[in-house]
């Protein structure tokens, strides 16, 4: 049986945050419209969180916060055939529109988000420019978003899916670039240094990738995770700044395979995840090596979100309950030694 590219999702988790092993968010989005679920320390429930203008749907792809009362969620809203962008915040009592740019006249969407501090947080992703997607990145400076401008090669395509920030003067994005044409597929890192955003060249490994995600950990020690094509076949893609380059690192032998996600609590300490051919994927460092981690029973999907806490491990996405669906929200919990399911206010009905 093949179900084509048809599988219906009825709901999914795409971004996390942790604030403490007792104060984590995930949101997503459903047939209806977004979703935000809080997790005290005891069980995950579903918060309300209003779409503004957005009444054709919306999505929230990720989430960022500087603590309990400053959590940003970014992603995007549709309304009559148009998309734009769409950023909520949470004051800790209740959830916001947030009024964002949307420059492009049909399409528009943030993808990532790093929350500084109060006063300084940032946003990525692309919109639809003049026959082609452009770069965006907005920024917020504690009274309004803005767009900031982003380098963006003639003739080129590129699109954010992935920040985070070291400091207010230290911020990296990464994502993807292609020709005009669609070919030439390589991937796309920019560097924020208090001033204005720059492309920084990095590794552009034969048959073309993508990067997905990015954890700074320090000024010299920076993450990027995607993937490769390798003879046809999809690979992960690892890239490390070391305060000088960027270098390709050693991945897990896996094929069919690209990372969507990446925390760490510290060099030693690093998740990276996403999808093989439709499975659930987690790979562990521990500073020497990678060691592919097994999920809960019943886990197969794909891994959008992880958090890392040395003392908390979660993992967020959605998984397949049959061979073409439905799709629902997945949560994971990792004890130090194996994932465990945790259900989601958003997971399928009980049976």
């Amino acid at each position: 049986m093949s179900c084509g590219a048809y599988s219906p999702r009825q709901a999914s988790l795409g971004g996390a945050t942790a604030i403490s092993a007792s104060d984590i968010w995930a949101v997503g989005g459903t047939q209806d419209g977004s979703v935000t679920e809080h997790w005290d320390g005891q069980r995950w429930t579903s918060t309300e969180a209003p779409v503004g203008p957005w009444d054709g749907g919306a999505y929230l792809d990720a989430i960022s916060s500087t603590g309990s009362r400053d959590v940003w969620a970014v992603g995007e809203g549709h309304k009559n055939g148009q998309n734009g962008t769409l950023i909520e915040h949470w004051d800790g009592i209740s959830w916001s529109v947030v009024t964002s740019p949307s420059p492009g006249i049909i399409d528009n969407r943030l993808t990532a988000v790093a929350a500084i501090s109060e006063n300084d947080a940032w946003a990525v992703g692309d919109y639809f420019g003049p026959g082609r997607d452009e770069p965006l990145i907005e920024h917020w400076n504690g009274t309004s978003w803005a767009v900031v401008d982003a380098p963006s090669p003639a003739a080129s395509i590129q699109q954010f899916a992935g920040i985070s920030a070291v400091d207010a003067t230290d911020v990296w994005a990464v994502g993807l670039q292609t020709k005009s044409d669609g070919t030439g597929r390589k991937p796309l890192i920019e560097h924020w240094d208090g001033v204005a955003w720059q492309v920084v060249p990095s590794p552009n490994p034969g048959g073309g990738g993508q990067l997905n995600g990015v954890r700074a950990l320090s000024a010299s020690d920076v993450w990027a995770i995607g993937g490769r094509d390798s003879g046809g076949t999809p690979v992960p893609l690892i890239e490390r700044w070391d305060g000088a380059s960027w270098t390709v690192q050693p991945s897990p032998d896996i094929s069919n395979a690209s990372m969507q996600t990446i925390a760490a609590s510290g060099p030693a300490d690093v998740w990276i995840a996403g999808a093989s051919t439709q499975d659930w994927l987690i790979e562990h460092w521990d500073g020497s090596r990678w060691s592919t981690t097994a999920p809960a029973a019943h886990s197969t999907g794909i891994v959008n979100a992880v958090t890392a806490q040395q003392d908390s491990v979660w993992a967020f996405g959605n998984r397949h309950t049959g061979l073409c669906g439905p799709d629902w929200a997945l949560i994971e919990r990792w004890d130090g030694k194996a994932w465990s399911y945790v259900r989601s206010p958003h997971d399928a009905p009980a049976s």
